[in-house]
């Protein structure tokens, strides 16, 4: 593999998920001549290694999103995809989401047949490169942004796309720092949690699983189906919901009329209402109910939690005892100062924020800072409810896209 030290990039993406590739995949197709200018850095080896492992800690077996939503721009990509491999049947009523094997499968064959993968061009694209600061000098010329590693080696930019989702903001309800300071082998965030561990299966005690959204609604059932008795408990009712926003805000109106308002407190307060505490498609919500070893607790908060044979959990409900474990499957707090490659950027060049969100412009841009974008998470106060989702990326791309071919020799 090449190096990127000493090199002089125009395009930069960091983050080598969803977003990230998507972004380079529709600009490949756009521009294939680009492959020799840009690169997706990650602090993976492999594209799209987060999004594996983050299904495969929670057992999920298919997509929330339909067929039509993945990571290249042609919507039926993937089901003429499974039309050759003879795979239709690894797609779900209703709305054929497509299982995350067929899903994987797929990307991979997009990645080797783009070049991200493995470039028939000679042009390397993907690069395993944690970064560890990020620097933006306006008078430094053409390349006006550096970026080191954690291994100390850097490489300068024209343009750089944050597509860095919210992997680095786990939420931790204010009550259960101090629970899980005292237990911390007992009391764990979901994304550090998975299902296929030995010792998860060999788990004798109860399950505690703390959420309202699909990730608890997931764990739950395929805790359930490996054996364990499952208390799933929600500070509010359940929502049945077949997606996690409205799929108004993929079209026209709804993102005028959420563009239109210039507050931007507001439009946080509009993304929250849209996608609120999380709800739970109705097949696995189905399993839930119908489980004998799963209880719920909605409108139910956790009052206390003590050591004694095993954990035993207080509620507002009575107590939960003998448990061996809870997961927090409580989602993420995005917050642009968690991320430690950032804070000497902020630092230097105030990004005004809200709730933790940039205000970035309608092109995407942050600002001051000159051609510095971005996606996913990080534009819901442009992109509105949609924006972290897989249609988030091809929403994001057309806001930038021009600007991107700017950076271009």
């Amino acid at each position: 593999m090449k190096t990127l030290a000493h090199r002089n990039i125009p395009i930069t993406i960091i983050g080598g998920g969803i977003h990230g590739i998507s972004i380079a995949l529709r600009l490949l197709r756009d521009m294939p001549t680009a492959a020799q200018h840009i690169a997706i850095v990650d602090r993976h080896p492999q594209p799209l290694t987060e999004w594996r492992c983050k299904t495969e800690r929670q057992g999920m077996t298919f997509l929330r999103s339909p067929a039509v939503h993945h990571i290249t721009s042609d919507p039926l990509g993937i089901v003429e995809y499974a039309e050759r491999h003879n795979r239709t049947n690894e797609f779900a009523p209703p709305y054929s989401q497509p299982s995350t094997d067929l899903f994987w499968d797929f990307c991979n064959e997009a990645l080797a047949v783009s070049g991200l993968q493995i470039p028939p061009t000679g042009h390397e694209v993907y690069y395993q490169f944690d970064v560890a600061k990020l620097r933006w000098d306006k008078r430094a010329g053409k390349y006006p942004f550096r970026l080191i590693s954690t291994n100390n080696e850097g490489f300068r930019s024209s343009c750089v796309i944050l597509a860095i989702g919210a992997r680095d903001c786990a939420y931790v309800p204010p009550e259960f720092v101090e629970w899980q300071r005292q237990y911390p082998d007992r009391i764990v965030h979901a994304s550090q949690f998975s299902v296929n561990c030995k010792q998860e299966q060999e788990d004798s005690g109860k399950i505690v699983v703390v959420g309202g959204g699909l990730t608890a609604g997931t764990l739950a059932k395929n805790l359930s189906g490996q054996g364990h008795y499952v208390a799933l408990i929600a500070r509010k009712q359940l929502k049945t919901e077949q997606f996690d926003f409205p799929p108004i805000w993929l079209g026209p109106k709804a993102l005028s009329e959420f563009a239109s308002e210039t507050n931007f407190q507001k439009r946080y307060q509009i993304i929250q209402e849209n996608r609120g505490e999380g709800s739970i498609t109705p097949d696995v919500m189905e399993t839930l109910v119908n489980s004998t070893n799963i209880n719920i607790y909605p409108e139910t908060h956790i009052c206390n939690i003590t050591s004694a044979q095993g954990l035993q959990v207080e509620t507002t409900r009575g107590p939960i005892t003998n448990v061996s474990r809870i997961i927090l499957a409580t989602g993420y707090k995005f917050n642009l100062r968690r991320y430690w490659f950032l804070r000497e950027l902020i630092r230097q060049y105030p990004i005004p924020l809200v709730c933790g969100l940039p205000k970035l412009d309608p092109n995407l841009q942050f600002h001051p800072i000159k051609n510095l974008f971005g996606s996913g998470t990080v534009a819901q106060l442009q992109i509105g409810p949609a924006s972290g989702n897989i249609a988030g990326a091809n929403l994001a791309y057309e806001r930038f896209r021009e600007m991107l071919f700017a950076q271009l020799p």
